[in-house]
């Protein structure tokens, strides 16, 4: 599943359901790819993160003071829309500050380093660390027209290595690398293409929350480890393989009845099991265009054809049938 984002009230905001996968798990594995292009370069305010982790996204203050956790709802806008200046959330005298700037910077909510992230509200009343239901990731992307850019989680990681001196080194900006950064891998190619990867380890409803105050756009990709098939359609699969193991019984265990009484059996009777025949192959039909998606994240014309066709077939049987019911016809 994909889903474009850009900047504009909403349009940086998308989610989808993830089945995720175990840090064991060898092969393929349940990620969020988000990739942006070079142009038009911009700062890009970006969160990753589980749906109910949502209530933590921002940090809530009345009268310069950070609300108790009891006290912390929902938020009614995120980061897209709290970048708007006309577009604030607040209630009952209480403000929620969704990106360090300076106001927050001031307020102690966060540190100059962090400048353009994402605020999460991380600690509890007791100040110890908040557990999440996944790694929520957050980052502040500056993309370049000359080649690679960089994030502040990147920079953060940089000044740690360097003891916290800010050297004037930028020798590692502006050329392809790949960084492993806080449960995401970032990779940058030459032209300046920024390709974000967020593994996923537990089930959800994640969301990709993006903002700039400029213009930008990107492309957010869900991918479980099952396959290509979207998180919301991935049961049918199972689903139509019971149904058709299910209805392939029935068929086999009724022809070996009919079979040993086949002088007394009456029309309709062999029409129903005909209908029971067609009811497993039209099940065996969406169970291989279900995996077919799976397989190439694309749908099957050929499967989606002989579906149709098979569908009109078992309908008009079963109304051919219920007619032969009603009126008598060769019982």
């Amino acid at each position: 599943e994909f889903g474009y984002l850009a900047h504009g009230d909403g349009e940086g905001f998308k989610c989808a359901g993830v089945y995720g996968s175990p840090d064991k798990l060898q092969g393929r594995r349940s990620a969020i790819e988000v990739e942006f292009p070079p142009e038009p370069p911009s700062n890009i305010t970006i969160a990753i993160f589980n749906y109910p982790d949502s209530r933590w996204i921002g940090i809530p203050v009345k009268e310069g003071t950070k609300i108790p956790d009891e006290d912390v709802g929902m938020p009614s806008t995120y980061i897209n829309s709290a970048m708007d200046p006309e577009n604030t959330d607040k209630e009952d005298g209480v403000q929620r500050f969704s990106v360090c700037e300076d106001d927050t910077i001031a307020m102690g909510l966060c540190s100059e380093v962090d400048r353009g992230r994402p605020l999460i509200n991380d600690r509890d009343n007791s100040g110890n660390p908040r557990s999440f239901s996944s790694v929520i990731y957050s980052d502040y992307i500056m993309l370049s027209r000359s080649g690679a850019g960089f994030t502040r989680l990147e920079y953060k990681n940089w000044l740690s290595e360097n003891n916290g001196t800010d050297t004037h080194d930028d020798s590692w900006v502006g050329k392809a690398r790949t960084a492993v950064v806080d449960g995401a891998t970032l990779e940058w190619t030459a032209d300046g293409t920024l390709k974000l990867r967020y593994l996923v380890n537990t089930t959800g409803y994640y969301c990709v929350d993006a903002a700039s105050t400029g213009d930008f756009t990107a492309r957010a990709e869900w991918t479980s480890s099952h396959g290509l098939l979207p998180a919301s359609e991935y049961p049918k699969m199972h689903i139509y393989l019971v149904l058709t193991i299910m209805y392939s019984a029935i068929a086999i265990a009724w022809a070996f009845m009919s079979w040993k009484v086949w002088s007394e059996i009456l029309p309709v009777q062999n029409q129903l099991f005909g209908l029971v025949c067609l009811l497993a192959v039209d099940m065996g039909m969406n169970f291989g265009f279900w995996k077919h998606y799976n397989s190439t994240g694309v749908p099957s014309m050929v499967y989606s054809v002989f579906t149709l066709i098979i569908d009109a077939g078992r309908n008009s049987l079963s109304f051919f049938m219920l007619l032969v019911v009603s009126l008598g016809w060769g019982v």
